[in-house]
């Protein structure tokens, strides 16, 4: 009965600049198959379809004044074959299939000019520090990028007022319906997480230079383009509800989401259910159409006319010719190219022309905010931002168009399906595919049966397959975690039985590698002590410490061809320094919530986000020095900024953070480059802590931890004074 109540609309010709294209209508319904579902407020719905049908009689009413050009003129009706482009080819790149389907740009007004002045003020330059911070996670260079000028206004108005600054981004819509060629399935997975979290970083980044942080709305646009790929509405629902998930369990607090009935101006929608969602969902999807319909808008026009949509089009015909491939109009057209074609241009310019309803839906809720794309841009009308910063020379792809592919090394890579099911592992989890994972036999822990969580950006927690068991830690190959550390650190095993027996940790340490004693022994407590004398160490303090490698201060005798100590020329030993190739440590006790956490900064990613102009070999190049007093009370010079590791032969970073009396009761620490610029200790120091680069990792009682100390930087937050944390460590090569 309630179906029969609806009013369809009627079928227009795409071109058609006022009216609004008809949408595959099923209605009520849980999954597009007609059926109702009953749990739901009758009198809401009825209110809801009179408010639809409203707005569309008042668009109908309009359309004569509509189908106006700009001088005055009627346009002449004309029926165009749906890939009409023009008398001649358009000579423009076809995009990498990067998120797709997508919005265009929210349009500023024409008139507004490009500032070729910013003003000199204190708002302004914070202003500009936080749009630098965006554009390094862009990754974009100064060539061309005009974003800094655009959204100057937008970023000092929340700057002035002291607010967090808003950004909103329309993505995560569903996953590819080509479940075989391009994604694992049709929630999301390990690719979603890792775009939050990156999102998450970049608000955590900017918090750091500005007090009130910044926020990330995701505006989710999977109803506004569902129906036309033949994704049912409650799939939709399903794959942003897991969205929403991830963000509440990974605690990521700069993160919010919209749907499309928060951009419709209803009440209450934090408690909208599945039942009632599903119910609506075609005629929120009915309203936005009606409500947000450019007037003038011809999809063929624009897509002739601009180069932008051009380019989104020449995208939609890429990805919509492989995501279709399985679909109904897959099995229809398959076989019949020319059709099957043209079919998937007329979807494309639907894309198109639902893409600007929703834009102007996004621009009328949001149209204060700094508007966020995943699309490469210049910064003229959006500020692009991958989810999932792909390695140079690799395409550009978002999760739900994609699978991600974890490397040995722990790195992150988007793949289509069908590239990866013959090559790498398919990790599962809750029964359900998870990732691509680069096939090795350290994954292998025999008779241990065991887990692999990857951590963002950087690090593995390794865990009983059987969380109802506790293995001992005397059953694990530690052969196998060093390996692994030594492609990817920290790894970390938790959930295992006896990890803080004392004896049992030292003896696994002898597995790892030679053992490497210090003054004090093989193990050190690291804990609080409660002193505060200069020339306490620091290593057994509550405080924060600077960013470091261990074994800075550590020298051995430098050793002849026979193996004896080699001397100068007054007689005295020549020591060397001497780093230890790994630490390791088990977790005694915990600090409280929020403190003392333990940084590990991971030198692929320090050189994969190095920013323009620095390089790796201007890098390999600097030699700093440092002067240290207090415990240590050290002056060392010509050390490197950049070693190669051992086995891998990859470029590490070897630093030391300056640490002045600003942040320490004990020992400070003067950094000078010797033969480069000075400013390269900020460079060094910012990226370092940069969250792309930084994992930040919090210690459960009881963990093992490994860490190659060439491949990673590592450092330690403050910590409650008086608390219990403890951790043994041991350093082995």
């Amino acid at each position: 009965m309630l179906a029969a109540t609806l009013t369809q609309f009627q079928q227009p010709a795409v071109s058609s600049p006022s009216v609004v294209p008809q949408e595959d209508f099923h209605y009520p319904s849980t999954n597009g198959d007609g059926t109702i579902t009953t749990a739901v407020d009758q009198e809401r719905f009825l209110a809801l379809e009179k408010r639809v049908e409203t707005l569309f009689l008042q668009i109908q009413q309009s359309s004569i004044t509509s189908t106006l050009t700009p001088t005055g003129k009627a346009m002449k009706s004309r029926k165009s074959k749906s890939n009409f482009l023009g008398t001649g080819p358009l000579n423009l790149p076809i995009t990498p299939e990067i998120s797709l389907p997508t919005t265009p740009a929210i349009q500023p007004d024409d008139q507004q000019e490009i500032f070729p002045d910013i003003p000199d003020t204190p708002s302004a330059k914070l202003s500009l520090q936080i749009l630098a911070i965006i554009q390094r996670y862009g990754q974009n260079t100064d060539d061309g990028w005009v974003g800094k000028q655009k959204f100057l206004p937008f970023v000092e108005e929340y700057v002035k007022d002291r607010k967090p600054v808003e950004m909103v981004l329309p993505a995560f819509p569903f996953k590819s319906p080509n479940r075989k060629d391009k994604v694992l399935g049709n929630m999301p997975d390990l690719g979603e997480e890792l775009a939050l979290m990156h999102l998450n970083g970049l608000c955590e980044s900017i918090t750091k230079i500005y007090a009130p942080g910044a926020h990330v709305t995701i505006t989710s646009d999977g109803l506004v383009y569902n129906d036309l790929m033949m994704i049912p509405d409650s799939e939709v629902w399903d794959y942003s509800t897991a969205v929403r998930e991830i963000i509440m369990a990974k605690e990521l607090k700069h993160i919010k989401t919209f749907r499309i009935v928060d951009l419709l101006d209803f009440h209450d929608t934090q408690n909208l259910t599945r039942e009632e969602y599903l119910v609506h969902a075609g005629c929120y999807r009915r309203e936005l159409i009606a409500k947000f319909s450019p007037k003038n808008f011809d999809s063929r026009q624009s897509v002739r006319e601009d180069k932008d949509t051009c380019l989104t089009y020449r995208g939609y015909i890429k990805f919509l010719t492989k995501d279709l491939k399985y679909s109904r109009l897959g099995d229809e057209f398959g076989n019949e190219k020319k059709k099957y074609k043209d079919a998937i241009e007329k979807l494309a310019y639907d894309m198109i022309f639902r893409g600007k309803i929703f834009a102007a839906a996004v621009n009328a809720k949001c149209g204060k905010f700094v508007r966020l794309s995943i699309h490469p841009s210049v910064g003229q009308t959006k500020l692009s931002v991958p989810l999932i910063p792909p390695p140079k020379g690799t395409p550009l792809m978002t999760p739900w168009h994609s699978s991600v592919l974890v490397g040995l090394d722990g790195s992150f890579r988007t793949i289509h399906a069908d590239e990866g099911r013959e090559l790498y592992d398919v990790v599962m989890r809750d029964g359900k595919p998870y990732h691509f994972r680069e096939k090795s036999d350290l994954w292998n822990f025999g008779n241990t049966k065991v887990t692999f969580e990857h951590l963002y950006p950087c690090g593995l927690i390794i865990r009983p397959a059987d969380p109802t068991t506790k293995p001992s830690l005397s059953e694990v190959n530690m052969k196998k975690v060093r390996g692994l550390a030594e492609h990817q650190s920290p790894v970390v095993l938790r959930g295992f039985a006896d990890t803080t027996d004392r004896e049992l940790f030292i003896s696994k340490a002898y597995e790892l590698g030679t053992v490497l004693p210090w003054t004090f022994g093989i193990l050190q407590e690291v804990k609080d002590h409660g002193k505060t004398h200069k020339l306490h160490n620091n290593v057994v303090s509550n405080e924060a410490m600077p960013m470091h490698y261990d074994g800075m201060f550590k020298f051995v005798p430098e050793l002849d061809a026979d193996g004896n100590p080699k001397v100068d020329a007054d007689g005295k030993e020549i020591k060397v320094q001497k780093p230890p190739r790994f630490q390791y440590f088990t977790s005694i006790a915990t600090a409280p919530k929020g403190t003392g956490y333990t940084l590990f900064a991971a030198s692929r990613l320090f050189f994969q986000y190095l920013p323009h102009p620095y390089t790796v070999e201007r890098l390999e190049k600097i030699t700093w020095a440092m002067d240290n007093n207090g415990f240590w009370d050290a002056k060392l010079k010509n050390l490197p900024l950049v070693v190669r590791h051992p086995i891998r032969n990859t470029p590490c970073i070897r630093w030391h953070e300056p640490w002045d009396a600003t942040k320490t009761k004990f020992s400070t620490c003067d950094i000078t480059i010797e033969n480069d610029d000075q400013e390269i200790t900020q460079v060094v120091d910012s990226l370092l802590y940069d969250p792309r680069i930084c994992l930040r990792f919090t210690w459960d009682q009881g963990d093992i931890l490994v860490s190659d100390n060439v491949l990673m930087e590592h450092t330690r937050t403050e910590f409650t004074g008086e608390c219990d944390r403890e951790l043994w460590r041991i350093h082995f090569d």
